[in-house]
């Protein structure tokens, strides 16, 4: 079983994954709140974690990994109260809604998926435990509060002191605190369709208790990576060790991984700013993958900034992947089950290679270094003497790759129906079909047998003008999008 090396944000160092129970690691990542369709922002994350929670599986450990939906908040109150429905009508509508965006991207399911509204019993339990040991108080008008200045190390994860923290809450004033950072277990609610009844009155869960609470359920009192974005590390994770350590009496998270923040051409997205992307929209127009390499060839902890070009980048790495495996797997199909590898080949070396570069806190960058360079070198099969050495070469570098790029999620497809698909996607961005392109290379083909070669070039020449590249190859001609300048 690989070791393997993780940047704590709890205490600033990287450290060794020891799981609380050996070979197996229990995670719990910060999930969506369900008031909206999901942006490549939220999406981020997603990645990120599904990249955590494949490389572990694949290094040989069972995981367990918990990804929440916040079905109850007041974002999704007013939202809903707007659209005249029931404020767990959107919530539903818009998780569906965010399943199909993360399958788009090849975001895998989680392990479990709680939603806070079906959590209400468990998040009273914790609630109550804390009022009983005093660590929170009821309010007169319903409310209740986590008792902050009880929690001596309050603070750890953020680093930083009460005084300095007290800027910085989250929330609405209220004179019934005790101190301006406590904050709300319970919310006094009476809005019809989110709230429940309660020994404090009617209302909902506060922000951070949720976690706590469904993190308890499905991973216990301790578990071993808990995720989200920085943004979230002062008050949420803050706030959810808080709670969590003094209702549990023991640890919280053993390590807190972080990821960065994103920018779009170095501004924060928003519709205002007209740079909101949504899931939906980006993957009408490119391949899920291509957001998955884009993320990916940043650290997880790195922050961020989508530019212009980064997306067609992308598109243009992703498609030389294809048809490179789809190369090889034409080469390897006449490949023996046993054989030699051709001189100065091993694919078999970039596994171990991977593996140096993934436990080292989940590199990455470093990681598709390696595998660019050994699709380059694969690439000198495409010319070398046909031979039984050059098949169980491209054989073996194909199922490397399909096996290493799939930690990633990339080169999930087979290579034809990629760059089929893709071709479907730009098309009528460039307002062509197939058909003025097939009728294209049928009227070269027959200039070139007629041996007017001026016509023929120039009609490769329109091609190239329209945004069509053109291959001749012994089985006919072939084409493909021209994937920007």
């Amino acid at each position: 079983m690989q070791k393997i090396q993780i940047s704590n944000t709890l205490t600033g160092k990287k450290e060794e994954l020891t799981p609380i129970e050996e070979g197996h690691v229990k995670i719990y990542a910060c999930g969506v709140t369900t008031y909206d369709h999901c942006h490549i922002g939220h999406a981020m994350q997603a990645i990120y974690f599904d990249m955590v929670r494949s490389y572990l599986e694949y290094a040989g450990y069972q995981v367990t990994y918990v990804r929440n939906y916040t079905d109850v908040d007041d974002k999704i109150i007013k939202k809903a109260d707007e659209l005249g429905i029931d404020p767990l009508t959107l919530s539903q509508d818009m998780i569906r809604s965010s399943q199909e965006d993360m399958a788009s991207i090849g975001v895998r399911p989680a392990s479990f998926e709680p939603k806070v509204s079906e959590n209400i019993p468990e998040i009273q339990d914790m609630i109550k435990n804390l009022i009983q040991s005093e660590y929170a108080y009821p309010t007169d008008s319903g409310d209740v509060y986590y008792r902050v200045t009880k929690k001596k190390d309050y603070g750890k994860l953020s680093n930083r002191n009460i005084d300095d923290l007290i800027a910085n809450t989250r929330g609405e004033a209220s004179n019934e605190k005790e101190h301006p950072l406590d904050f709300a277990l319970w919310k006094k609610d009476t809005t019809e369709g989110a709230s429940w009844e309660s020994p404090w009155g009617p209302g909902r869960p506060g922000w951070h208790i949720e976690c706590s609470a469904m993190s308890k359920r499905y991973l216990g009192d301790q578990f071993d990576i808990h995720g989200g974005g920085r943004d979230l590390v002062f008050p949420h994770h803050e706030n959810e060790i808080a709670q969590s350590e003094a209702a549990n009496c023991c640890n919280y998270a053993t390590i807190w991984m972080h990821s960065g923040l994103l920018t779009i051409n170095k501004q924060k997205m928003s519709k205002s700013l007209g740079n909101h992307i949504g899931i939906k929209d980006f993957v009408s127009q490119y391949p899920g993958e291509v957001l998955r390499l884009a993320y990916l060839q940043f650290h997880y902890s790195s922050n961020v900034d989508f530019g212009d070009s980064i997306f067609i980048n992308c598109l243009r790495r992703l498609l030389y992947y294809y048809e490179t495996i789809g190369e090889l797997e034409t080469i390897a199909a006449k490949a023996q089950a046993t054989g030699t590898y051709l001189d100065n080949h091993n694919p078999d070396e970039l596994i171990p290679q991977f593996h140096k570069e993934m436990s080292n806190d989940f590199s990455t960058v470093c990681a598709l270094r390696d595998l660019l360079q050994g699709v380059k070198k694969s690439r000198e099969l495409l010319t070398a003497k046909k031979s039984p050495q050059k098949a169980y070469t491209a054989a073996a570098y194909a199922r490397v790759f399909r096996e290493l790029f799939g930690v990633f999620g990339l080169l999930q497809q087979d290579s034809d129906e990629f760059i089929e698909n893709l071709k479907d996607k730009i098309l009528p961005s460039l307002n062509l079909t197939r058909d003025v392109i097939d009728n294209k290379i049928t009227e070269r083909n027959t200039a070139r047998k007629d041996k007017d070669f001026a016509k023929s070039d120039a009609i490769r020449d329109e091609l190239i003008d329209m945004g069509i590249e053109i291959q001749d190859t012994p089985g006919g001609t072939r084409w493909t999008v021209k994937l920007g300048d």
